[in-house]
């Protein structure tokens, strides 16, 4: 079945965001194909994708050359948990053994449960090489350097060391449960990725695990203070992972500056927290109720919090306002630009992530520019003064790098070198705007649109690749060229992601077109703005996208039992105190129809007829009053959730239009 499921898998790694909130694989199998493809390793795949587990099985490993398979690699940083399959003939192989090398490196340098299955082998015989292993390393020191071969060694004594699964051919069917039920409970306390490449973050998790101090009582709450772009948010995920599983409840809230700036978005995230510390599907609609609710939860779990991107005091207000709403030992971590939203109060710590070093920086670079640890003699002077004018900034170095990494001739590397040297020092987004002018038109054409139209709706990759098709782009190409530059990220479930740093210089280059007349620029995404385009008309030719979402201003369906029971308590019990019961909740129905009705936002169709080159459209939770003809023609995506109409009109533009996404208000 699989060799063709397994292709396809595996040409999927490229877009693999390991950067995510989730890693790619749950799972990667190591396995030595003629002891046990057909057999155990089969069974073990099988029941994971029963429970959904997201599986890397390596089918083609007698098609291999020389080297191995750089999407092996990379599947075994971008997994949660390894399965390691050891039998009788496993270190006849060298692919097996380099795998196994790097599984055991991945481990050490980052959180990887690697779970051994000792099949027809005795642990201690790994663990020391011996029995069936000690031939086949005899064989490999005849070819092999001493240094590769010790290598393998270390890694078959540290999974021989530990606590496994031993196969018992009556018992196969529980210890695959046993095995999968392991995973399964592993893979829930690590629901946030790292960057495939990390540089000094490991002495600041270790400070930052002395601040928040686990072991100890009381509540802590830890400000990670620092500029844009410097790693507060790797660090805040490294940490996350590390805690995970010594707390009952977590939750990991990112973006907090951008959703709260949304309408109503601080009751929008205090659904998200209250939705990821407990079983309750109700959402609040106020901010008080909000806050109520969070403290009856808080305060009776031991609770772990993570609030990314912080940048006002009332964001915090509304989701953690006080240490006294929250259970003996929880821990709470703020990350921020502006130390000022930290207040003394509610913050107990701080810690501010500073610059790279020198050495540091030199060696993310080169892991980016040239996937190495340390740069080439050649290369060497001209990587130390281009490190030198990025100040430290961790982002900078990964954008920059990406964006030499296809240049190999010491030409372009000068002249990177000189655009670098104009940039005003600690200017982030002017040495990001390097990799951005390297594109070509179509690629700029594409990264506009992600930053500033589809990293706002959560979308998915595909999703993206067919609109921008119907554009007449070639997005897979782009996107994947854009991922490669570390320009965009692929999240778990495919969507697409963008640092903040990136999104705002890309929103930055949009809003310069002009600075004064927003319907004069090509994308349009701010809510006030697009709403006075529209009041004004003001719409122009140069408009090519507008993103409008109102789902936040929906209130949930009422619930009629109010109007009910005291209907039904009035006929069977017409008394005066009945009669004024029911009359109440009529009024409030009616107050609630008429404050629902006032929320509505309308906008007029006529300053569409303007926007000739509106290729991208979505007015969500509105209404659209006017002629539908105005629509124009080369629009290519409309997305119309929340539609008050019951059909399509007889004037709507259908014929042009590859991509409609109709969803009739209920």
């Amino acid at each position: 079945m699989a060799r063709n499921g397994w292709r396809r898998r595996r040409r999927r790694l490229r877009f693999t965001n390991r950067g995510g909130f989730r890693l790619r694989w749950d799972v990667f199998l190591s396995f030595r194909g003629e002891d046990t493809r057909s057999t155990i390793t089969k069974n073990i795949y099988e029941e994971l994708e029963k429970r959904s587990v997201r599986v890397f099985r390596d089918d083609e490993g007698l098609n291999r050359g020389d080297e191995i398979a750089s999407s092996l690699l990379e599947a075994i940083e971008d997994s949660a948990a390894a399965i390691v399959v050891l039998s009788p003939r496993y270190a006849e192989s060298r692919w097996c053994l380099e795998e196994l090398a790097k599984i055991c490196e991945r481990s050490r340098r980052l959180r990887l449960m690697i779970l051994p299955v000792f099949y027809q082998v005795d642990p201690s015989d790994v663990r020391r090489q011996r029995g069936p292993f000690a031939e086949h390393f005899r064989a490999h020191e005849l070819v092999y350097e001493n240094a590769v071969v010790s290598s393998w060694r270390s890694a078959m004594a540290k999974v021989g060391g530990t606590a496994g699964y031993i196969f018992n051919a009556s018992k196969e069917a529980e210890l695959i449960q046993l095995l999968v039920k392991r995973v399964l409970t592993e893979i829930r306390k690590t629901p946030v990725g790292l960057a495939a490449y990390t540089v000094g973050l490991d002495s600041r998790v270790e400070d930052m695990m002395r601040l928040l101090d686990v072991r100890s009582k009381g509540i802590r709450v830890v400000g990670i203070h620092g500029m844009g772009g410097v790693g507060k948010t790797t660090l805040a995920k490294a940490l996350f992972n590390r805690l995970v599983g010594c707390f009952e409840c977590h939750s990991f809230i990112s973006n907090v500056r951008e959703i709260s700036a949304e309408h109503e978005g601080l009751v929008s995230l205090q659904n998200r927290l209250i939705g990821s510390l407990s079983s309750n599907t109700m959402s609040v609609n106020e901010l008080n109720t909000g806050i109520s609710a969070i403290k009856a939860i808080a305060y009776e779990k031991r609770v772990l919090i993570v609030l990314d991107d912080v940048d006002n005091v009332n964001q915090l207000n509304a989701l953690v306002g006080s240490r006294q709403w929250f259970y003996e030992g929880s821990r709470i971590i703020v990350t921020t630009r502006d130390k000022e939203a930290l207040p003394s109060h509610l913050v107990n710590e701080l810690y501010e992530v500073r610059e790279l070093h020198f050495s540091q920086a030199l060696q993310l670079f080169s892991y980016h520019a040239l996937r190495r640890e340390k740069p080439t003699d050649t290369f060497l002077t001209l990587s130390e003064q281009i490190v030198s004018l990025t100040s430290g900034l961790p982002l900078a170095l990964e954008v920059f790098g990406s964006y030499l990494f296809e240049r190999r001739r010491i030409e372009e590397w000068r002249d990177a070198l000189q655009k670098l040297k104009q940039i005003r020092p600690r200017n982030l987004q002017d040495v990001l705007k390097i990799s951005y002018d390297a594109l070509d038109e179509q690629e700029k054409c594409i990264f506009l649109d992600i930053a500033c139209l589809f990293v706002t709706m959560n979308m998915r990759r595909e999703d993206a690749i067919d609109i921008l098709k119907g554009c007449g782009f070639d997005g897979e190409i782009a996107i994947a060229d854009l991922v490669a530059k570390s320009l965009i990220k692929v999240y778990e479930d495919s969507i697409l992601w963008m640092h903040d740093q990136v999104k705002d210089m890309g929103r930055q280059i949009v809003t310069e077109e002009n600075v004064v007349d927003p319907g004069m620029r090509s994308r349009l995404w701010d809510r006030d703005e697009i709403l006075n385009v529209f009041k004004d008309d003001k719409g122009t030719r140069s408009i090519q996208g507008i993103v409008l979402d109102f789902e936040s201003m929906k209130r949930p369906v009422k619930d009629p039992s109010g109007d009910r029971i005291s209907w039904d308590n009035f006929r069977r019990a017409p008394t005066f105190t009945s009669a004024v019961t029911y009359l109440k909740e009529r009024y409030k129905t009616y107050l609630e129809t008429k404050a629902e009705k006032k929320r509505q936002v309308t906008i007029c169709s006529k300053p569409l007829r303007a926007m000739v080159n509106l290729r991208l459209l979505q007015i969500n939770y509105l209404n659209l009053e006017g002629r539908f003809k105005f629509l124009p023609a080369e629009l290519k995506w409309l997305q119309w959730k929340g539609c008050p109409l019951n059909s399509l009109p007889s004037d709507f533009p259908l014929a042009n239009l590859p991509s409609l996404i109709f969803h009739a208000a209920k």
